[in-house]
């Protein structure tokens, strides 16, 4: 619903760049608080046995992977995410690297078509939802194919 008033708002340009920015500050501010107040401050929100049998099994290479997978995947869990990773030993490079591979085709499929839809009307929201539901058939098939 936000990504609708920002493309309304902005545009979707602007738009995307500033929905980015903000999801990508508020990913920052979550993998911070769990990497100062450590397994204390996250274990209400993640399952920390899951979570350590996840860090030993998987190599650096392949939890960047897994995260990109699972920010595509997983949108309405982007803060549970960002708490895990910061658990982990996941560099905060990767993990914002990660984030934004993760989170960019569906933005952009958002705001892009999002605009569209506000200025051509209904025969672009249809585009809309197939672009979204290709892109997360596609995408989440290819990327856990790829992780595991």
């Amino acid at each position: 619903a936000f990504d609708f008033v920002g493309v309304a708002a902005f545009g979707w340009k602007l738009g995307l760049v500033l929905a980015l920015l903000g999801g990508h500050l508020g990913a920052t501010i979550a993998f911070f608080i769990a990497r100062y107040f450590r397994e204390s401050a996250v274990k209400h929100f993640v399952p920390l046995q899951k979570l350590h049998e996840f860090e030993g099994k998987y190599s650096e290479r392949q939890k960047f992977w897994t995260l990109v997978a699972v920010r595509f995947i997983t949108s309405p869990f982007f803060d549970y995410v960002s708490y895990a990773a910061g658990l982990t030993k996941m560099s905060y490079t990767a993990f914002i690297a990660s984030t934004f591979l993760g989170v960019l085709p569906f933005s952009f499929v958002i705001y892009y078509f999002g605009e569209m839809i506000f200025n051509n009307g209904l025969l672009y929201a249809a585009f809309f939802f197939i672009g979204i539901g290709i892109l997360s058939v596609l995408f989440s098939k290819l990327l856990l194919k790829k992780v595991l």
